[in-house]
């Protein structure tokens, strides 16, 4: 048996090594509807789910949380992973990103701060895809959190 040092070693500071653009993106389930994010994109109107940017420094379930504050004024519990299809080219904007999909709870209705311009909405998943703004990875993440839904490409 090893002997046990006097003193312990110094923390290090947790460092995260994320791909690129990593991006984190929660759905929020009430029901059987679903809440969605309309913005833009670059120059690109479309549907996805509330989430962003993780920051260098967190995890995308840190980043995931804060982002969903910040956009919903709703303070989220991350309950699972979804979908994590990898590095993939932006349908919107042309570039790398690597999108990681998580179902999410929250308590109270979404608030949208005034600097924000994204409209916030709960949809079912037909008008979601019936819409056309949804790019593939996000319809995946639906039909992994509504399996009765049949995706449509």
């Amino acid at each position: 048996m090893r002997p046990v040092p006097a003193t312990l070693p110094q923390a290090t500071t947790l460092v995260h090594r994320h791909p690129p653009n990593l991006r984190a993106y929660g759905l929020l389930r009430r029901g059987a509807t679903v809440l969605i994010a309309a913005e833009y994109v670059g120059s690109v109107f479309c549907w996805k789910f509330p989430g962003g940017g993780v920051e260098p420094d967190e995890s995308p379930e840190e980043g995931l949380r804060r982002e969903y504050t910040e956009e919903t004024g709703l303070a989220v519990a991350v309950c699972r992973l979804l979908h994590a299809p990898g590095t993939l080219v932006s349908p919107w904007t042309g570039r790398d990103y690597t999108p990681v999909f998580y179902e999410v709870a929250a308590n109270g209705e979404p608030v949208v701060p005034a600097h924000e311009e994204v409209e916030m909405t709960f949809r079912t998943p037909a008008e979601a895809l019936a819409s056309g703004l949804m790019a593939e990875p996000e319809k995946i993440a639906m039909a992994l959190l509504f399996p009765d839904t049949a995706r449509a490409s």
